[in-house]
C-alpha cells in the first residue's frame, strides 16, 4: 500500500535488522516500508496530555479488568511497520502480543491514540492512520494538543468509521469503554 503523507518526513532507508540496531532517541524513528521516518520528540504539553490520559485509561482498564495499558511503546504491526503510538491498549486477551523481554508490542493492538502536534498531525492523520487500517487497529483515537478534541474511530473493512469528537472541557464517553468518561480540560486542570 502506497500512502503518501502531506508533510515531509525525513526518511532513511534501511534494513529491518539496521533498524532494530538504531539507539534509543533521540531522533525516534517509526519503520515504514524499509526506511527509518524520523518523527518529532514530543513538546511538555503533549507530554503532560500522555501522561494524563494514560493514566486515566490505566485506572480504568485495570479497576474493570479489561487487559493493559503502555505509553510510548514500540508497536510492531503485522505487515511489517514499526510504530510508536503515544497510547496503546491490549484487551486480556491480547496481552501476549507485549513482550516483557524487548519491552515492544508485537501485533495488533485493541486501540492507538495518537496526541497530534503541528509537527506531527499529517503524520499520524494520513500515513499513520492508513497502515493501522491495513493492518486492523480496531480503534484509534486522535487528540489534538491545542484544543483538547478526541476523535474516535473504529474500524470498518471500506475505512475506519468516524464516530465523532469531543472539544476539550465537555466529557468524551468512548464507544470502546461505555462507562469511562473523559474532560481532559479537567484532567489537565486547564482553563
Amino acid at each position: 500500500m502506497a500512502v503518501q503523507t502531506p508533510t515531509k518526513t525525513k526518511r532513511i532507508p534501511m534494513s529491518k535488522e539496521e533498524f532494530r540496531l538504531l539507539p534509543e532517541g533521540p531522533p525516534f524513528y517509526d519503520y515504514v516500508n524499509g526506511e527509518a521516518v524520523e518523527v518529532n520528540r514530543p513538546t511538555g504539553k503533549h507530554s503532560q496530555i500522555m501522561f494524563r490520559l494514560a493514566s486515566k485509561l490505566w485506572e480504568h482498564v485495570h479497576a474493570k479488568d479489561l487487559g493493559d495499558v503502555y505509553s510510548d511503546i514500540d508497536v510492531e504491526l503485522p505487515t511489517g511497520h514499526t510504530f510508536g503510538p503515544d497510547i496503546v491498549f491490549l484487551s486480556k486477551e491480547h496481552l501476549d502480543r507485549y513482550d516483557e523481554a524487548s519491552g515492544d508490542l508485537y501485533g495488533v493492538p485493541d486501540l492507538i491514540v495518537e496526541i497530534l502536534s503541528p509537527s506531527n498531525a499529517d503524520y499520524d492523520r494520513y500515513e499513520k492512520f492508513a497502515y493501522y487500517h491495513e493492518a486492523g487497529v480496531p480503534w484509534v483515537w486522535f487528540v489534538e494538543q491545542d484544543t483538547l478534541t478526541i476523535e474516535e474511530f473504529c474500524w470498518q473493512a471500506g475505512g475506519y468509521l468516524w464516530l465523532g469528537a469531543v472539544r476539550g472541557g465537555k466529557v468524551f464517553k468512548p464507544k470502546l469503554f461505555p462507562d469511562l468518561e473523559i474532560n481532559l480540560k479537567d484532567l489537565l486542570g486547564a482553563t
